[in-house]
């Protein structure tokens, strides 16, 4: 546990930024919001395990979102243009991972060039994030997803435990029964070894 949390505090310092824990069931939706408020000339990226899932821009004709690796996002991602939150809709154990909002406030950050050199979005291209002095990581989530009937019920664990305790009790029982067995047997066979010593002698 110890290590855990020292594992989780270099991830922190190495980041910059503190992660916020979500969990989600599986097929419910999550949104994601980093509370910062988004100013009209700024570009917010979002990644999914350093895979960008969604760009957005001053408006929606110059943004994109993305269906990232193996199309896993494919019309699950949904943004508001204003705040720069992110919700991922009908969530799958897939889904599970790090998100992270990058932000650049570069000036220049609020035209079509964002989407590198062409207007056109295209959801199937495959991004992934790499180091710029002008991007700053502002939230990062790490979301579990909870899958139901993955896991044992309360119910069913201690029917579990139960059945454990009485095999043990079983088995003790046995072992009780068959000491006093072979412990009356010895007692009635001493007595005989005894008198036949006597006879011999």
């Amino acid at each position: 546990m110890r290590g855990y949390i020292v594992f989780t505090l270099l991830v922190w310092i190495v980041n910059g930024v503190f992660s916020d824990e979500v969990s989600v069931n599986e097929g419910d939706s999550v949104s994601l919001n980093t509370g910062v408020i988004k100013q009209p000339d700024n570009l917010m990226l979002w990644y999914f395990n350093d895979t960008r899932i969604a760009l957005i821009n001053r408006d929606p004709s110059t943004s994109c979102l993305y269906d990232g690796e193996h199309r896993r996002f494919r019309d699950r991602v949904e943004v508001d243009y204003e705040t720069g939150s992110l919700t991922i809709t009908n969530i799958r154990s897939e889904h599970a991972g790090r998100y992270e909002a990058v932000i650049n406030r570069s000036k220049s950050s609020g035209t079509s060039k964002s989407l590198n050199s062409d207007s056109k979005c295209n959801s199937t291209k495959i991004i992934k994030r790499k180091n710029s002095t002008q991007a700053e990581t502002i939230k990062t989530f790490n979301v579990f997803v909870t899958v139901p009937g993955s896991g044992l019920s309360a119910g069913a664990v201690a029917g579990i435990v139960v059945g454990l305790l009485v095999f043990a009790a079983a088995v003790a029982s046995a072992g009780v029964i068959y000491y006093r067995h072979r412990s009356s047997r010895q007692g009635v066979e001493r007595p005989n070894l005894e008198l036949l010593k006597k006879d011999q002698v």
